[in-house]
């Protein structure tokens, strides 16, 4: 690799710093009015079992952010037809935003022209007073979702 190209280089860590000066950011509070308004998809981009050990923001669709570039192809078999209109509002969250922002970035470069970010992703959230719901929905008599221990 050339001094010009090791210049340009990023690691992994440096990326949501990249794509950062082209998303919007939210504060958590921002966030909530916007999704009690109503007509906003939100995504939580982090990986299932993370959402399983964390929980997750109320009415948030998982797609993990290796996944939403698939689920976002309008010739993709495994295309998400709610991904399709590149003009919706999207808001992404994480466990603490740095995937959210990779994914955004991804998002805008498919064309995706309103994606937002929490800022601090699901612990931001939860700094915030705002409350994580068990993922998925509890609606099963698991031992770990019972609450009479």
């Amino acid at each position: 690799m050339d001094r010009d190209a090791e210049a340009e280089a990023t690691t992994f860590s440096e990326r949501p710093q990249d794509v950062r000066q082209d998303v919007t950011m939210l504060t958590p509070e921002q966030a909530r009015q916007q999704l009690d308004a109503g007509d906003v998809l939100l995504i939580d981009v982090g990986e299932e079992w993370q959402l399983r050990e964390r929980g997750t923001i109320s009415g948030a669709r998982n797609i993990s952010h290796d996944k939403i570039g698939l689920k976002t192809g309008a010739e993709d078999e495994r295309r998400d037809p709610n991904l399709q209109d590149r003009n919706q509002k999207i808001i992404l969250t994480c466990g603490g935003g740095g995937k959210a922002m990779r994914a955004a970035g991804s998002l805008q470069q498919m064309g995706f022209t309103d994606v937002a970010v929490i800022q601090g992703g699901c612990r931001g959230w939860q700094t915030a007073g705002f409350v994580l719901e068990p993922y998925p929905a509890s609606n099963s008599d698991t031992p770990s979702s019972r609450s009479d221990k």
